[in-house]
């Protein structure tokens, strides 16, 4: 059976990643379109394989999300240099905090998206004439609907108004061209599906019964209501934040799922994420350590996962390599690896981290004043910083290193100038993808999204809500504390009300833990842009800004010579975040990518009315 299940995978991926334009440009052709691939359950259970494949091996683990997604969320950092000079405009558009609309990797994301949506829309066409039990089949339909729902979710994230296709057109020989829906009506489409989903996915224990586990990515049902949570929690804040959110001049209409206001969506979001808490299958994983160590079976087995994208076995190399986006060359002694560190965590989210948790600071005469550590666990798990151990396992210094660094030329300040992102490394790994798995979903996102709905409803962080989001966060504080070989560490410290002021300093404090406890898993682009232009200036645009001008970032002379400094050859001498909200709020979603734009009939490019939901020119560049 596992051969047959592998050839339907195969065959289905192989077709899935064809190119699309709107639709597509051509008629797509796969494998379950016909009846011998309906026929059995075995056969069900390869397009379910293959569907979550294709997704796994699109933007989630090539650069689409990796090199230009979460840089463009002010947190994260490209991995070159000479930033502003052509043809690098494409990391120019991530200092605005979006992709333009001529982004080399802006089409990919969007079309892979739109396979795997039409590879769900071509088995729920096809799932009735199955001769399948008829539960088995809902089974089937709730898993393809959880991830056609969870595909749309990502693309009105990044666009804003998508095209809503939800079957398959009569005529598959014919392109099929739509407009694109308003942004509110695809989130309600995404809930009625989850929604439809919850009911009808397998249990827990039935999806290991029938999968043999979540290590291949299958989902049970309570994983459509962890999404759910996180789909209403998105909702209540683009809703909290109307006046500097992407659109214009326009009412977002949720009534269709029962919200009315941002505090109806919290309160969704709230019930869902307790319900996952309190009554779902899933467990904390007791050491943080675990979820990243990728050396032991049960590792790709543990029931923290809700929702995990595994290494895709039958892709290219370069089609899956999270391990390879975030290392360093011959880090650990292993062969080169020509990616090395394409996203990265930026300097100034280092300090960040350390800032808040306890940091220490260097003792050089040029790094008196940066943080070079910290003793939360969590920070030595998911980065590589101060030195590692390189070609021959020769030690190499890496920012922030014991002194200043002083790269000599571009090229060594590439490798050296920032710190990495260590958390998908595995003893497997030698100039390929690796082993790691990247958690789509995970329990400790479900107890910090109860901790902000909770917090987002509270009056005040002392009254029953504000008290029981810190609740829901030193859940997960204490589990970073005891993720150590000896007694507990120093940080983080559990949080008290008295350490707030306002709902707002609660709500500032859980954004950045959540960053804290899940860097680079994919949330750092969506979580800031969901919390609107304002938010961006005064959170990530001035505290940047302030950062960059201080001494370690600057130009330094070395041996009566001026050498470039961090800020000069990565951002430029005179780089400066926009502080205007009005600009920042241009970037919000990524403009529409331009092959869709041309090739789509359905769309006009050169109307620029956002009512009409089409190319708006509030968003930013081209």
């Amino acid at each position: 059976m596992k051969n047959i299940l592998r050839l339907l995978a195969l065959a289905i991926l192989g077709t899935g990643l064809a190119s699309c334009s709107g639709f597509l440009t051509e008629k797509l052709t796969t494998s379950i379109n016909g009846p011998v691939a309906i026929s059995s359950e075995e056969a069900l259970e390869a397009n379910v394989f293959g569907i979550h494949r294709t997704l796994a091996a699109s933007g989630f683990k090539k650069g689409a999300f990796c090199e230009w997604l979460a840089p463009a969320s002010g947190i994260a950092h490209w991995g070159n240099t000479s930033a502003l000079t052509n043809p690098l405009e494409r990391w120019a558009c991530c200092l605005k905090f979006t992709r333009f609309s001529q982004h080399p990797e802006a089409y990919e994301s969007f079309s892979s998206f739109y396979t795997a949506i039409y590879q769900c829309n071509l088995l729920l066409g096809e799932l009735p004439d199955c001769p399948v039990d008829e539960p088995y089949k809902k089974e089937i339909e709730g898993e393809v609907l959880f991830f056609r729902a969870m595909a749309y979710f990502y693309l009105v994230r990044l666009y804003g108004d998508v095209s809503l296709y939800t079957e398959v057109p009569e005529n598959t020989s014919e392109i099929e061209y739509r407009p694109r829906e308003n942004f509110w009506t695809v989130y309600c489409r995404i809930v009625e599906d989850l929604n439809q989903a919850a009911s009808q996915m397998r249990s827990y224990d039935r999806m290991i019964q029938v999968t043999g586990g979540n290590a291949s990515g299958r989902v049970c049902n309570y994983a459509a209501i962890a999404c759910r949570s996180l789909v209403y929690l998105t909702i209540g804040t683009l809703l909290a934040h109307p006046d500097d959110n992407f659109w214009v001049n326009r009412t977002p209409d949720f009534s269709g799922i029962g919200i009315f206001t941002a505090q109806d969506a919290f309160r969704k979001a709230l019930a869902d994420a307790e319900d996952v808490i309190l009554h779902g299958p899933f467990e904390l994983c007791p050491d943080y350590r675990q979820l990243f160590r990728w050396t032991d079976p049960a590792d790709w087995q543990l029931k923290e996962r809700i929702w995990a994208m595994p290494r895709a076995p039958e892709t290219s190399d370069s089609e899956s390599g999270l391990t390879m986006w975030a290392l360093p060359c011959y880090y650990m002694g292993t062969e080169q690896v020509l990616n090395f560190g394409r996203c990265r965590p930026d300097r100034w989210f280092f300090q960040k981290w350390c800032e808040t948790y306890g940091g220490e600071k260097g003792t050089g005469s040029n790094n008196s004043d940066i943080y070079v550590d910290c003793p939360d666990p969590r920070l030595e798990v998911n980065l590589i910083y101060n030195s590692y151990p390189g070609r021959d396992n020769v030690p190499y210094n890496c920012y922030p290193a014991d002194n200043r660094i002083y790269p000599g030329d571009e090229t060594l300040l590439k490798y050296y100038g920032l710190p990495y992102y260590k958390k998908y490394y595995d003893p497997t790994f030698n100039n390929s993808v690796g082993n790691s798995d990247l958690y789509v979903m995970r329990l400790a996102e479900v107890y910090l999204i109860a901790a902000e709905a909770s917090a987002n409803l509270c009056a005040s962080p002392s009254d029953q809500y504000g008290s029981s989001a810190i609740e829901y966060v030193n859940v997960i504080l204490q589990r970073a504390r005891n993720s150590t070989d000896n007694p507990p560490a120093a940080e983080p410290q559990d949080w008290e009300a008295s350490d707030f002021s306002t709902r707002e300093e609660l709500l500032d404090a859980i954004f950045w833990e959540r960053c804290f406890e899940m860097p680079f898993e994919h949330h750092e682009y969506f979580d800031t842009h969901r919390m609107g232009a304002r938010w961006i200036v005064e959170n990530i645009s001035k505290p940047k800004n302030i950062f960059l001008y201080q001494k370690e970032q600057e130009d330094y002379t070395v041996d009566g010579e001026t050498r470039n400094g961090y800020r000069t050859i990565y951002y430029g001498n005179d780089f400066r975040y926009d502080e205007d909200w009005t600009l920042v709020r241009k970037g919000l979603i990524s403009a529409y990518p331009y092959d869709e734009l041309i090739y789509n009939t359905s769309l006009d490019e050169t109307k620029h009315d956002p009512n009409f939901g089409q190319n708006p020119q509030e968003v930013y560049w081209r």
